[in-house]
């Protein structure tokens, strides 16, 4: 709910692709900072504690950022102010949540376990956009960010239930110490000499910075070129949770079938195509159909290559390896969404969206060819 509220805050108040750009930079830079040491901690900390603290600080931020907007005392420099908050939170909690799935479900359960936990996630990707389009339309903007504090909330009590149920996983892993400098350099290296890995990340990679920050022009090539409303927005975000939803689903019930990377490759394709499908559409119906295709392809490559990661990631590296991996899904989101708001106010949305989209399936199709050479 707060992702599609905090977009469609900004371009009302600016007017500016750029400026959603800007916000979409200051959500992503403290994870490109910060998430390769939020995973070196997860390995080091008690993990559950650890998401805990986190937590509570992204309530905090969204319960403030509710607040001014109730009382009209809301502006772009706050807003950026209590996204950087939220992005800070996420660098540190995404790669322990992601490690913590695989403590408690295994490695021969992993990619289901993922699948699922992914499904939980993507149902609130679906269902939070449009409640928050509905009460946009009504005049209750704050509303989106009390349930986003309401939310976090509700994790931290199931946080309190996991700690007492499953406490031998609120341990760190106890192994060699190093320094923190050696402890990244030694995930890097264990990544980086491992041809599997390295193509994955590197894939990853280049969709952060290619093709995630097309949600960043949604608002205005709903508002803008298809002359649609807040809640029509907001539908059209759901429309693309409802395919995540439906892909993690798919996942869940097919992914464990087969080799898991063909099912990353076949994601790395679709996923870059699906985007440029939706700079293609023309009305509201299509644009919501394509987007539920991209949620879809894009969470089978993600989880697809999240299995990869983990299965072949020792447990003293796996949260550093997580910490990577968001570095390179969301981290250079910053420069992808600075980069693509300011194109768009140049040459225009739908030329920015098919243009990176394009860029990034030739870069899925150049990596299949160096595997096929391999």
């Amino acid at each position: 709910m707060q992702g599609p509220a905090q977009r469609w805050l900004v371009l009302e108040l600016t007017g500016s692709t750029f400026y959603v750009g800007l916000l979409g930079m200051v959500i992503g830079l403290p994870i490109l900072l910060f998430a390769v040491v939020g995973g070196m901690l997860a390995d080091r900390v008690p993990k559950i504690s650890f998401l805990m603290l986190v937590h509570s600080l992204i309530l905090l931020q969204a319960l403030i950022f509710g607040l001014l907007v109730e009382n009209g005392a809301i502006t772009f420099p706050l807003i950026l102010l209590l996204a950087s908050v939220l992005g800070a939170g996420m660098a540190f909690e995404v790669p322990a949540r992601q490690s913590l799935v695989f403590d408690l479900v295994g490695r021969k359960d992993i990619t289901n376990g993922i699948a699922i936990h992914s499904a939980a996630f993507n149902l609130a990707r679906f269902g939070g956009p449009a409640i928050a389009g509905v009460l946009m339309s009504e005049g209750l903007m704050a509303h989106c960010f009390f349930f986003k504090a309401l939310s976090s909330l509700c994790i931290i009590g199931s946080l309190i239930y996991v700690k007492k149920r499953y406490g031998q996983f609120n341990k760190p892993i106890k192994s060699k110490e190093l320094s923190p400098l050696e402890s990244i350099r030694q995930a890097f290296t264990f990544v980086f000499t491992h041809k599997l890995l390295a193509r994955v990340l590197l894939a990853i990679m280049c969709f952060g910075v290619l093709l995630l920050p097309y949600s960043i022009l949604l608002p205005s090539l709903g508002r803008d070129i298809l002359g649609l409303g807040a809640r029509e927005y907001g539908f059209m975000c759901a429309s693309n949770g409802l395919g995540a939803l439906a892909g993690a689903v798919f996942v869940a019930v097919f992914g464990h079938r087969g080799k898991r990377e063909n099912w990353w490759w076949i994601g790395s394709f679709l996923f870059p195509a699906s985007i440029i499908a939706v700079a293609a559409s023309n009305n509201y119906y299509e644009i919501s159909f394509f987007l539920f295709l991209s949620g879809f392809v894009m969470v089978m490559t993600s989880t697809s290559a999240l299995s990869i990661l983990q299965i072949e990631s020792s447990n003293e590296l796996r949260g550093r390896v997580m910490g990577l991996f968001s570095t390179c899904f969301m981290g250079l989101f910053p420069f992808g969404s600075l980069f693509q708001g300011l194109a768009a106010q140049h040459v225009g949305i739908r030329p920015t969206m098919a243009a990176t989209a394009g860029a990034a399936l030739v870069v899925s199709a150049l990596l299949f060819i160096s595997r096929i050479r391999e």
